[in-house]
């Protein structure tokens, strides 16, 4: 099971103002908006909830748009037929809000293993942050985290962080954690910085970020190789980068490519979730 059908994710959503409803197991999230109207969420669901039932929760919400996120196995007929019978009810949205690709590694192998599995780039950029002296530290401060992420995402950063405080103090202490890099003349001020989210034997790569100094330094890179080593100290078996660009739909998320390439240096393996067609 994903984190996003999780109790406390539930919990997470309902912070930010959503309201959520759990059907045949299944947690939905809908929402009114001014102007645009009702809209619902269903995310990474294990199984695709009643149609005939949902169409209820629907039709008493006033919700005109949906919202599906399937999970990487969900079987495609199956997906198209139930998107099928809800499109008389309501308008499917076919631009999704959760990445459709993904790389994952491997954690069940040894760290000597994972690390061979780097490219030549980034095994040579991890050696090279610790001879510039990059530490990655544990942290507890989330608002040190939020700083970087906001100064590296430019004049819109904030919006990558909305969120991110409540996020932290639903899944704290047992489910999340916070890497933070520093460079060797000064050990105050983080560099860089990962946020990662424990949930099912898997770790999700959640929020990352870096100022131009720690990207000099080479503090992104050291920060995933700690991120996957704190990962198998939680015993995941998997570690997931959350979202990469999806060939699949070439004109989508075009200014993904960057961080793309960067990720797919750590040996991860592909995983597709099903498109939305309808």
């Amino acid at each position: 099971m994903e984190p996003q059908q999780s109790d406390e994710y539930a919990q997470y959503i309902r912070l930010l103002g959503w309201k959520a409803v759990s059907l045949d197991g299944v947690n939905i999230f809908y929402r009114q908006f001014p102007l645009f109207g009702g809209m619902m969420k269903v995310h990474r669901p294990l199984k695709l909830p009643n149609p005939k039932k949902l169409v209820s929760i629907i039709k008493a919400n006033h919700i005109k748009n949906l919202v599906i996120e399937p999970v990487e196995n969900q079987n495609q007929k199956l997906l198209d037929a139930w998107c099928k019978t809800l499109a008389k009810s309501v308008t499917i949205n076919t631009t999704p809000f959760l990445p459709t690709k993904t790389f994952r590694v491997d954690l069940t192998r040894n760290k000597n293993t994972i690390f061979g599995s780097f490219s030549e780039a980034k095994r040579r950029a991890v050696r090279r942050a610790l001879k510039l002296g990059v530490i990655v530290k544990k942290s507890e401060n989330i608002n040190d985290l939020i700083r970087i992420k906001n100064k590296s995402g430019g004049l819109f950063g904030f919006i990558t962080t909305t969120g991110i405080k409540e996020l932290w103090n639903i899944f704290h202490p047992k489910n999340i954690s916070i890497l933070l890099a520093y460079a060797r003349d000064d050990d105050h001020r983080p560099v860089g910085g990962v946020l990662l989210l424990f949930w099912d034997n898997i770790a999700y790569y959640w929020i990352a970020g870096a100022i131009k100094k720690g990207k000099k330094l080479y503090a992104p890179t050291l920060l995933v190789w700690e991120a996957l080593k704190e990962s198998k100290e939680h015993k995941c078996r998997s570690f997931d980068f959350v979202g990469v660009w999806d060939e699949r739909i070439p004109g989508k998320n075009l200014e993904w490519k960057g961080f793309t390439k960067f990720k797919e240096g750590f040996g991860g393996t592909n995983i597709y979730y099903p498109l939305v067609i309808h």
